[in-house]
Formats: structure tokens, C-alpha cells, sequence
């Protein structure tokens, strides 16, 4: 997660920009807020699937503005609210996604572990139902099926900035995109500051 808040900050570098939401990996000092609009919040609940639509309705309430609006959603939050992106084209929103995608509801395989420590049962068995392989799911062709712009998956950190240039493009000329971004499963613990 870090790399892919690093790639989007380098990106973005000097623009007005509004970070609509986030996944549950996320860390707070990944993004800089200077103003009440450079981060618009959590949705309250970690409701899963709740991240397309709050993303549209906010890039409604920016557009016209001169702010970027961008949300990095998880795979399965994307997954779960797909169809708020054909709302967001519909009705000519334009807005930047940013998959994390990691193929898997992995906030369930963690809990899956804790439930099979806690019952003894084998802990092997954390992945079924939970992770999106075999095959997997191509994001930017669900995007597209939407009407999107979609991008990736991007699975090298050297070709992320390029590949989210490319989208910024496409949303400065008034478009949706979504970009595909493999990302690791797994929570980042930023180092604790020294004393």
C-alpha cells in the first residue's frame, strides 16, 4: 500500500486533490491533508461495497471544482458496489479508482484463521471462499463492461506512475477510470517513531 500511495502522490504532485476513500489497509500517513477537502473520511462502518457508490457521490459533489477526486478501494469493496461505476458514466462524473487488488476478501481469510485457531481446525483452510483466483477476475475488463476507462492490472511498481498518468488523463478529459493495481494481501504497520 505504501508503494501505491507513493506512485498516486508522485502523480498528483501540485493538484487539488480529494481522497474520497480508502481500504482498510490503508494508514493514515500515507496521504497529506492541508485542507478539509483533501480527505473526505471514512464511510463510518467498513461496510463492504460501499466504496463505489460514496465515490460517486462525491465526485458529484467536486465536479465542477477544481479538485481531483480519487479513490483507492479494495477488490472486494470495488467487487461488491461494481455498478455505481456505470452511474459515475452515466451521468459524466469524472472520478479516478484505484483497485488495490490483492484477490482476495483477505479481512474474512484473517478472520477465517482466528475462527479455525479458536474451534481447531486447520488453519490451510482460510483461503476458500475468500480468495478470488482460479481464474482471476479481470477488474479493468469489469470497469470497461461499465463504460469506464479501465487500466492494469498493473503488476510492476516501475510501470504504476505511467499507467496512473494515463488515467488522470482520461478523468481530466471528463471520464470514469479504473485502474487494476496488484498489491499484496496483508496490513502495512508503518514503523512506530523512535523517542
Amino acid at each position: 500500500m505504501p508503494h501505491l500511495a507513493a506512485a498516486v502522490r508522485k502523480v498528483i504532485s501540485g493538484r487539488k486533490t480529494s481522497l474520497i476513500h480508502h481500504p482498510l489497509s490503508w494508514s493514515g500517513y500515507l496521504w497529506d491533508i492541508e485542507h478539509p477537502l483533501d480527505y473526505l473520511g471514512a464511510d463510518g462502518g467498513y461496510g463492504i461495497g460501499s466504496g463505489p457508490g460514496l465515490t460517486v457521490g462525491a465526485a458529484l459533489a467536486l465536479r465542477g471544482s477544481d479538485r481531483l477526486p480519487v479513490s483507492i478501494l479494495g477488490d472486494s469493496d470495488f467487487l461488491m458496489g461494481l455498478t455505481a461505476v456505470w452511474t459515475g458514466v452515466h451521468y459524466k462524473i469524472p472520478m479516478l479508482i484505484l483497485v488495490a487488488n490483492n484477490h482476495s476478501y483477505y479481512n474474512d481469510e484473517l478472520h477465517q484463521e482466528r475462527v479455525a485457531i479458536t474451534r481447531s481446525r486447520p488453519v490451510d483452510n482460510k483461503w476458500i471462499g475468500q480468495q478470488m483466483v482460479g481464474p482471476e477476475l479481470d477488474i479493468a475488463t469489469l470497469a470497461r463492461g461499465q463504460g469506464a476507462e479501465g487500466f492494469g492490472q498493473v503488476t510492476s511498481l516501475k510501470e504504476l506512475p505511467g499507467v496512473i498518468a494515463e488515467a488522470v488523463k482520461a478523468v481530466d478529459s471528463g471520464l470514469v477510470a479504473v485502474v487494476d493495481v496488484r498489491v499484496a494481501p496483508g496490513y502495512y504497520e508503518p514503523p512506530t517513531p523512535s523517542s
